[in-house]
């Protein structure tokens, strides 16, 4: 180059300058094709992530088998969620679903576990309804939720007879063929508060174990999927008045007797729209409000023109005939505190109850420290020469008897 007429060459150092820089710049493209790479490749991996569970703290001890239920999980989770049940009228054909509203301040329920993936490299793509377990390899098959059992409420889909006179009761109950050996059956409710327990409850109990959830349960939809596909029949719970004067110590959907008929229905068809495939419903504690004639029996009639079972733990519709109901033969202590060894003595007891009259239908609740205990029984029933029937078979049993 000329500058004022003098010819210049450039510096050496000035040309090893310039491969220098050209070196960083291919090697800054190298890095940058490596990485978008690497990138693509990483979002093609995912896994799971469950959402945050909130468990209630340990009951205090009481008395009886109801008080010590009513401190669990079931009506601390109830009392703290934003649920609240619209005014207008249950059914209407162009009713919108009232449950969006029922979704606000529940942020700890808020994510589906089967809709939040992260990338993690190596680990193929799957959400948690897609694992398969034992039950539903070798189980048979809980029929998929049908429309023609279904209406449109206010509160979104609920069970009804279909045209052709089909009911719930059935075609969603456990396929099973009764035996020559004594029959005894099992509901276990409190599910689907706390993810754990219930998810080792579905994958755990043998599939003829009726399984039975809280309406006010997250993701219902997903619980009720995963017992279907393990085998299991399962029922909705209705949370009622357990003494005189609680409220709502169960929740703004709990059925009361100093509620009138049309809000106790109301309320009744809310938790009736929480989930699809069930085929009964049963009382979540609720002696006061059984006992009162005058408020049950509206519920009832309900529950039946739906197509339902209904099952009393309480003891107060004893006697009572017709319109789908049955008794618990027993009550399964579910062994809280200090008392896990009255678990095990109910069990034997309604064992024995079923020797005695053929059959035999026994419910508890859900528990930690005793769960484990419910699966070694249920699994060693027939080593003693009973048999483990769902929940639905035994009030088929007992409708034929009568």
């Amino acid at each position: 180059m000329r500058i004022g007429g003098r010819r210049f060459k450039l510096p050496v150092v000035s040309r090893l300058t310039l491969a220098w820089l050209a070196f960083a710049a291919l090697a800054a493209g190298v890095a940058l094709y490596t990485a978008s790479d690497d990138s693509r490749r990483r979002a093609a991996i995912a896994m799971t992530v469950e959402g945050i569970e909130r468990i209630a703290p340990p009951a205090e001890r009481a008395p009886s088998i109801a008080d010590k239920i009513e401190r669990q999980a079931f009506g601390r989770q109830a009392a703290a969620s934003a649920i609240e049940i619209p005014v207008e009228e249950a059914f209407g054909d162009e009713a919108e679903d009232a449950l969006e509203g029922i979704e606000a301040g529940a942020s700890a329920f808020a994510d589906r576990a089967d809709d939040i993936v992260i990338t993690v490299d190596g680990a193929p793509a799957r959400s948690i309804a897609a694992t398969p377990t034992l039950a539903s390899l070798t189980s048979l098959r809980i029929a998929e939720p049908d429309a023609a059992l279904l209406q449109r409420t206010a509160y979104g889909k609920a069970p009804r007879i279909a045209a052709d006179g089909r009911r719930a009761a059935k075609v969603y109950a456990r396929p099973f063929t009764p035996g020559e050996s004594p029959h005894v059956a099992l509901i276990v409710g409190g599910l689907g508060l706390n993810r754990a327990l219930t998810e080792r409850a579905i994958d755990e109990l043998p599939p003829e174990v009726t399984l039975a959830f809280a309406p006010y349960a997250r993701d219902l939809d997903f619980w009720a999927r995963r017992a279907r596909e393990a085998g299991h029949e399962f029922m909705i719970e209705l949370p009622m008045e357990n003494r005189s004067g609680e409220g709502e110590a169960l929740g703004p959907a709990t059925l009361l007797t100093s509620r009138d008929e049309a809000q106790n229905l109301q309320s009744l068809d809310w938790i009736l729209s929480r989930a699809e495939g069930y085929f009964g419903v049963t009382n979540y504690l609720g002696a006061h409000f059984s006992a009162d004639r005058a408020a049950v029996d509206p519920v009832l009639a309900r529950v039946a023109a739906a197509g339902l079972a209904y099952v009393d733990d309480t003891g107060a519709l004893k006697g009572r005939k017709g319109g789908g109901v049955a008794i618990v033969s027993r009550l399964i202590d579910p062994g809280f505190g200090a008392e896990k060894t009255r678990t095990a003595r109910d069990l034997e007891s309604l064992e024995k109850y079923a020797a005695r009259s053929g059959e035999a239908l026994g419910k508890t609740y859900v528990n930690a420290d005793t769960l484990d205990a419910l699966v070694d029984w249920a699994g060693g029933l027939g080593s003693r020469g009973v048999a483990l029937a769902p929940a639905s078979a035994v009030l088929a049993m007992r409708a034929t008897d009568s």
